[in-house]
């Protein structure tokens, strides 16, 4: 199992008067090879949590182990953590600062100490990985579009081989087309790779489709931790935290009320479709 947390908690500001529990008593097991879908409204606690994942932020109480080990532990190495466990930030801009983008790509290898050529083919990989066309290499990375812009945050990741890919609400301001492409690329990464992937998102249509698993986060806390579709017959409970399912649950919910023998824990699209019809030509 790569990442375990253990009674977790994180409090900002410990011991003032604007003191913050982001943290309370998170106890998860990510095991190595899952697609993981991490969700809550804002302030729930999703982004302190991934920064906790690869030592950016550091536990007020309780214990990360990764493969085996403290993270927190004096002389833990936190630059091979960080080589491992890869986090790519939700405004691509904050990770994005060198003169054109193949020179950013190179930073992480570079820093790992590998040689030039090394370095080169690991960046120039990971930009075909994310599907980022040759003539953006080296262009500075400001020239770039939205997606562009991800795509070349997370080649910069990728080009560290990670173990686990952290994906901090990646598609955020992207169209629908963009959107799906970068999350198809992400699919198809981790099926090459069997990396780990944790996506935060507040899209439900988009964890519904991509995901094994769902943990939703709220007022610090783990609410649910389960597969999608059993995390999504809790609907009304996600409505009450400022959440929802996606809107093929309420589509199926309704043709149920209505008399139509559906399974209301559909929640793709084509299946949804399949099911409609033959409940149709049951009926």
């Amino acid at each position: 199992m790569a990442i375990v947390l253990d009674h977790v908690n994180h409090i900002y500001e410990e011991g003032t008067s604007i003191s913050f529990q982001a943290l309370t008593d998170i106890n998860l097991v990510i095991p190595d090879g899952q697609f993981i879908g991490l969700i809550g409204h804002t302030g729930s606690g999703k982004s302190t949590l991934v920064q906790h994942l690869n030592g950016l932020l550091a536990p007020t109480s309780g214990a990360i182990y990764y493969n085996g080990e403290d993270i927190n532990e004096k002389g833990y190495s936190r630059k091979t953590l960080r080589s491992k466990v890869g986090l790519v930030f939700q405004y691509p801009e904050h990770q994005l600062f060198e003169t054109d983008v193949f020179t950013d790509v190179c930073f992480g290898p570079k820093n790992l100490g590998l040689d030039r050529k090394e370095v080169e083919l690991r960046a120039y990989t990971a930009l075909k990985q994310v599907g980022l066309p040759d003539e953006c290499f080296y262009q500075s990375p400001f020239e770039l579009s939205g997606g562009q812009k991800r795509r070349a945050a997370i080649a910069g990741v990728l080009a560290m081989k990670p173990e686990v890919l952290i994906l901090d609400e990646p598609t955020a301001g992207l169209d629908p087309k963009g959107r799906d492409e970068i999350l198809d690329q992400v699919a198809k990464l981790r099926e090459e790779t069997g990396m780990t992937v944790i996506l935060v998102s507040h899209s439900m249509e988009d964890v519904a489709r991509y995901v094994d698993r769902i943990i939703v986060m709220n007022k610090s806390r783990v609410m649910f931790d389960d597969a999608p579709k059993m995390v999504f017959r809790h609907y009304k409970e996600l409505e009450e935290v400022g959440l929802a399912a996606p809107q093929i649950t309420y589509i199926m919910q309704a043709l149920k009320a209505k008399g139509l023998r559906v399974d209301t824990d559909i929640t793709g699209v084509e299946e949804a479709r399949d099911a409609i019809l033959a409940a149709l030509h049951r009926g």
